[in-house]
């Protein structure tokens, strides 16, 4: 397994494998369009309608955004690599541990869902509730691979 050393003007040497790359690359880019998504989403949840008129295309529209911003990034850095390499055991390691933290994001948006039922939210909220804490899940998780990598190096 080949590490990538980058020299940036200032700050030193940056090493990264491949995997830390990606993981960026797709923290970035769930991040600008979850933010684009919720700020969209939350305008219309203003109307205070079950499914307010408009998110028949906030939806289809963000998923096609991220797969499509995905697939040219994870495009890109692998074309810049030279192909995509295999998980180190370091990798791997950071990758149990941080499944272990978006778990627990995902097991608390749960019960948030599940308590938001209590207090009569529109099935509009309560969805885009589930949602968030599915965002933040994979948001903890390539956040904390970068950190337990890092960690461990």
């Amino acid at each position: 397994m080949k590490e990538e050393t980058m020299s940036t003007p200032g700050y030193g040497t940056f090493n990264a494998s491949f995997q830390q790359k990606s993981d960026g690359v797709s923290l970035v880019a769930i991040n600008t369009i979850a933010i684009y998504y919720f700020v969209k989403a939350y305008e219309l949840a203003q109307s205070g309608q079950a499914m307010p008129e408009g998110f028949g295309q906030l939806a289809p529209t963000a998923l096609i955004l991220i797969v499509v911003l995905e697939i040219v990034l994870q495009t890109v850095l692998t074309i810049g690599a030279g192909g995509s390499q295999a998980p180190t055991g370091r990798d791997q390691q950071a990758a149990l541990l941080a499944g272990r933290n978006a778990y627990g994001v995902l097991a608390t948006g749960l019960l948030a869902v599940f308590a938001s039922a209590f207090f009569h939210s529109t099935p509009f909220v309560m969805a885009n509730l589930a949602l968030l804490f599915f965002v933040l899940a994979k948001i903890t998780k390539f956040a904390s691979r970068l950190v337990y990598y890092r960690r461990t190096a």
